[in-house]
C-alpha cells in the first residue's frame, strides 16, 4: 500500500505538500463564492469534481465543501481538495514547523488477518466500518516481539502521517520520528458539528452507529491539546458544534475539561454514556462498550441526549435561586458576634470574608486577632487555623491563648508578696489546664513555615485543614512573613495578588480569613486612621471585606488597670455585615482580653468613656453555660 493511501484521482490534479488536491472554483458547480469572512458553517453540497462524471447517478451532491475555508470532501470516493483561491490562506495560516517529520513506511499495511476481523467482530465493529477509516492489518514490533496488529492510519489529505499499532491484548506502539495528528481529522471537512472521542476503537464504534464525523485524539486522555493547533483554521474553526464523548472515569472528565476550555465550551456538548432509565438503567466506560453491551441504539441515544458544556466560571440564576427565595422569605441570616457590645453593632461576621486589621505599632493587633478567633471559636464552634510566626516560640503564644480563655495567668501558681513575705496559691489547678489545652488542641491548629510560606501553601495547608477538622477560620499574621511571588510584578502589584488569591480562597472555601497588617512608616503629625495606611498597597483596602483600623486612646481612658482602644470600622463591604464608625474596647494586659466599652456622648465632639469590667471567668465554664459545647 502505497504512502498516499489507496486512492488515486481518475483526474489529474495539482496536489498541495499536506495531501490536499487543488481544485479551481470554476469546476465545481456552486454558486455561492468562497467567503474571506471565517464564518461559521458556510457549507454547500455539490458533485465532485473528480468522480461524479463516472457515476450513474452523476447529479448527486457527494461533496460537502465549506467556503469559508475552502476544504471540502466527497463522501463517495474520498477525494478532498481545497480550493484554489483559498491556497495561500491556508498556508498563511499554518503555523511555523518547529521539527522535520518523517513519512512512515506503508509497505507493510495489509488486509486484515482473521485474528483482526475476529477481534473487530467482538468488539462489535464490521471490518467494512474499520476498512472506510483507514485501518488495516500489519506486523510490528511491540514490547521487543513481532506481533499481529490492527494498524490505525494516521491521514491528511491523502497522506500518510503515523501509524498507531494495537494488539488484541491491547499494547500499543507508536511509529517513530513521525508527526502526531488527530486520528480521522479530515472528518471535519464539510461538517457543522464533529464527535472527538477518546480512542479510535471508540471512534469506531461511533461510525458502526451512522455517524462520518468522527475523530480521536492520540494518546488517550493524556494527549495534548496542542495537537489540534494546526487545525484550527481549516478544520475546527468552522464548527458549530463539538461533541466530547470521552471516557466515563476521573481521566475522561479531566480531557473534557481540557478540550472544552481548548474550543469554547459555548459550543461544546458532553455525551455520557449512560441511559437512565428507571427499569432497564444502561451504563458503561466508553462508547465502544456501549456499543457491545447495548448496541447501536443505546450509542445514538447518547448522543442525541448530549448536555450542553457548563462555561467555566459562569452561573444562571437558578444556581441561587433557592438561596434568593430563602432571603425573601426570611431575611439575610444575621453575621456573628463576638460580645464586645458596641463593636458588635458595627461588625457581624460572615464564613467566606476577609479581615483587614491594620494599626499603630503598640496597639496589640495581634492579641486583638487572636482575641476574635478565640471567641468566634468557643461562642460559635467555629475552629481556626493559625499563621502567626511572629508569635515564636509556639508554646508562648499557646500561653496567651491559653490565659485569654482561662481569664487569668496560665501559670499552676499566683504568688503576691506582703511585708517581704511571699505568699502562693492554686491559679490553676491541672485539670482546668489540661482541660484548656485539650480545648485548644481540638480548635486551633497552628500552620508553620515548613515546606515553604508562599501564598499557595499556606491556603493549601488551610484547605486540608478544613477537610480533615473542619475549621473555618484562618489567621494570617502578620501579612508581611507571606512570601511574595517572583517575577518582574512590583511588590504593590504582587501584593494584590496575592489578596486576590485570598479573596478567591475565602470565597471558594467559605473560611473567615482574618490578615494583620503592619502600617506604613507615618509622615510627621500624620495618624494612622484608614486601611489606606497599610504598609504596601492600597489593595488592602479594595480587597477588605472588613476593614478594621486599631488606635491607642488611653489618653480618655479613666482605668488604671485597663486600656482604651478605639477601633475605626474603616469599612464594611455588605450592610447586612455591618456599618462604618468608630467603637472602643478595653484591654486588659493581665489576660489578654478585650472587653465592653459605652460611649457617652457629650456636647460638641468631646465623649466620655464607660469601661466595663473586663470577666476573669474562664470561657470554657461560660461555654457550657450557654450550651455551646
Amino acid at each position: 500500500m502505497p504512502n498516499d493511501s489507496n486512492f488515486t484521482p481518475i483526474k489529474h490534479w495539482e496536489q498541495m505538500p499536506t495531501g490536499y488536491y487543488i481544485v479551481p472554483f470554476d469546476d465545481l458547480d456552486i454558486k455561492k463564492k468562497p467567503t474571506d469572512d471565517g464564518s461559521a458553517g458556510n457549507i454547500v453540497r455539490c458533485t465532485c469534481p473528480d468522480c461524479s462524471e463516472n457515476r450513474r447517478h452523476s447529479k448527486e451532491p457527494c461533496v460537502r465543501v465549506d467556503l469559508s475555508t475552502g476544504f471540502g470532501k466527497c463522501y463517495n470516493c474520498g477525494f478532498r481538495f481545497i480550493i484554489s483561491t483559498k491556497v495561500k490562506d491556508f498556508n498563511r495560516r499554518q503555523p511555523v514547523k518547529k521539527q522535520h517529520w518523517r513519512l512512515p513506511v506503508t509497505t507493510h499495511l495489509t488486509n486484515f488477518t482473521a485474528t483482526a476481523v475476529d477481534y473487530l467482530v467482538r468488539r462489535g465493529i464490521t471490518p467494512e466500518t474499520a476498512r472506510r477509516a483507514g485501518v488495516c492489518s500489519a506486523k510490528y514490533n511491540v514490547g521487543g516481539t513481532e506481533r499481529d496488529c490492527l494498524a490505525f492510519t494516521f491521514r491528511q489529505g491523502q497522506r500518510i502521517l503515523n501509524i498507531q499499532y494495537k494488539t488484541t491484548d491491547k499494547q500499543f506502539a507508536m511509529e517513530n520520528g513521525c508527526e502526531l495528528i488527530p486520528w480521522n481529522i479530515d472528518a471535519c471537512i464539510g461538517q457543522d458539528s464533529i464527535i472527538i472521542t477518546e480512542g479510535m476503537m471508540d471512534a469506531l464504534a461511533l461510525m458502526e452507529a451512522g455517524f462520518d464525523n468522527v475523530i480521536s485524539v492520540p494518546n488517550g486522555a493524556q494527549s495534548d491539546k496542542h495537537l489540534f493547533d494546526r487545525f484550527r483554521y481549516s478544520h475546527l474553526d468552522p464548527l458549530k458544534t463539538i461533541y466530547l464523548a470521552g471516557d466515563m472515569d476521573g481521566d475522561g472528565e479531566r480531557l473534557r475539561q481540557v478540550l472544552a476550555e481548548y474550543f469554547g465550551e459555548a459550543r461544546c456538548r458532553i455525551v455520557e454514556w449512560r441511559i437512565d432509565d428507571d427499569q432497564h438503567p444502561m451504563v458503561a466506560k466508553d462508547a465502544n462498550e456501549m456499543l457491545m453491551t447495548y448496541g447501536t441504539d443505546a450509542v445514538l441515544q447518547c448522543v442525541n441526549h448530549a448536555v450542553p458544556c457548563p462555561i467555566t466560571g459562569v452561573e444562571t440564576l437558578g444556581t441561587y435561586r433557592q438561596k434568593v427565595l430563602s432571603i425573601w422569605e426570611n431575611g439575610i441570616t444575621p453575621g456573628k458576634k463576638v460580645g464586645w457590645g458596641e463593636f458588635d453593632d458595627h461588625v457581624q461576621f460572615e464564613l467566606g470574608r476577609s479581615v483587614i486589621i491594620v494599626g499603630e505599632p503598640g496597639t496589640g493587633k495581634s492579641t486583638l486577632a487572636d482575641d476574635l478567633i478565640l471567641n468566634l471559636a468557643l461562642l460559635h464552634g467555629w475552629k481556626a487555623a493559625v499563621y502567626s510566626p511572629e508569635m515564636f516560640p509556639p508554646e508562648r503564644h499557646i500561653e496567651r491563648m491559653a490565659t485569654a480563655i482561662a481569664g487569668k495567668k496560665f501559670r499552676r501558681e499566683e504568688v503576691t508578696t506582703e511585708r517581704g513575705i511571699d505568699y502562693r496559691r492554686t491559679a490553676i489547678p491541672q485539670p482546668m489546664a489540661e482541660r484548656i489545652l485539650d480545648w485548644l488542641e481540638g480548635n486551633i491548629f497552628f500552620l508553620t513555615e515548613e515546606s515553604g510560606r508562599t501564598i499557595h501553601k499556606l491556603l493549601h495547608r488551610a484547605e486540608q485543614l478544613q477537610r480533615r477538622y473542619g475549621i473555618r477560620q484562618l489567621l494570617l499574621d502578620p501579612f508581611n512573613y507571606i512570601q511574595l511571588p517572583d517575577g518582574a510584578k512590583s511588590d504593590t502589584m504582587k501584593i494584590g495578588d496575592v489578596l486576590a488569591e485570598i479573596e478567591l480562597f475565602a470565597h471558594r472555601t467559605g473560611l473567615l480569613v482574618t490578615v494583620v497588617v503592619h502600617p506604613s512608616k507615618p509622615q510627621k503629625g500624620e495618624q494612622i486612621e484608614s486601611l489606606y495606611n497599610a504598609s504596601g498597597s492600597a489593595e488592602f483596602r479594595n480587597r477588605a471585606d472588613y476593614g478594621l483600623v486599631l488606635v491607642n486612646d488611653d489618653k480618655a481612658c479613666t482605668s488604671r488597670s485597663l486600656h482604651l482602644l478605639k477601633v475605626i470600622v474603616d469599612k464594611v463591604r455588605d450592610d447586612a455585615m455591618g456599618h462604618k464608625g468608630t467603637c472602643h474596647l478595653s484591654f486588659n494586659p493581665q489576660n489578654y482580653r478585650h472587653g465592653m466599652v459605652q460611649t457617652i456622648h457629650q456636647t460638641g465632639e468631646y465623649n466620655t468613656y464607660n469601661i466595663l469590667p473586663v470577666s476573669s471567668q474562664c470561657w470554657l465554664d461560660r461555654a457550657e453555660e450557654i450550651e455551646i459545647f
